[in-house]
């Protein structure tokens, strides 16, 4: 149950969104609007439900013994960390982060041929982009192995110097 934990945690983690945002005041009808054209010209719905099944993909892979909870976990990602779930938290975000001319032209070029194709493209980048920083991770974990042990012994050395004398010396 522990690593089930830690899964949640970790999607959580790999989809950062403020649930805690609050929703646009009334007169903001326009930026939320235009707020919410972006999101459906992004086509987040799809690029969510991208997200979490690559999301799932990896943690399973990293954990295989959780594959028996795979409709567990689709089903609670589906209620609670999809589009639909998040809609209006996200148009809320996007309207306090953003104007609406900013909105207005993202919306515009994500709406052309162009943009079309970067985000259809734009899963496969992220998946590459992330089996890139994990391959340079594997690559240099060395390195990083022997920092940390380096601080343990910094730490102890530390932690020895600030104790005194053992007791009975």
């Amino acid at each position: 149950m522990r690593s089930l934990r830690h899964l949640v945690f970790a999607t959580a983690l790999a989809l950062p969104l403020a649930a805690s945002a609050q929703p646009a005041a009334p007169d903001d009808a326009e930026v939320r609007q235009q707020a919410e054209r972006l999101l459906n010209a992004l086509d987040m719905d799809t690029q969510f439900t991208a997200m979490l099944a690559m999301t799932l993909d990896m943690q399973l892979e990293q954990k295989p013994e959780l594959n028996k909870y795979r409709h567990v976990m689709e089903a609670f990602f589906a209620k609670h960390m999809s589009y639909a779930a998040l809609k209006e938290s996200l148009v809320a975000i996007y309207a306090e982060e953003f104007t609406v001319a900013e909105l207005r032209k993202a919306s515009e070029f994500y709406e052309t041929e162009e943009g079309r194709n970067i985000l259809a493209k734009m899963p496969r980048l992220m998946q590459l982009g992330g089996e890139l920083g994990q391959r340079r991770v594997e690559e240099n974990l060395d390195e990083l192995v022997a920092a940390m042990q380096a601080e343990d012994a910094r730490l102890e050395a530390e932690a020895a110097a600030t104790q005194g004398p053992a007791a009975g010396e």
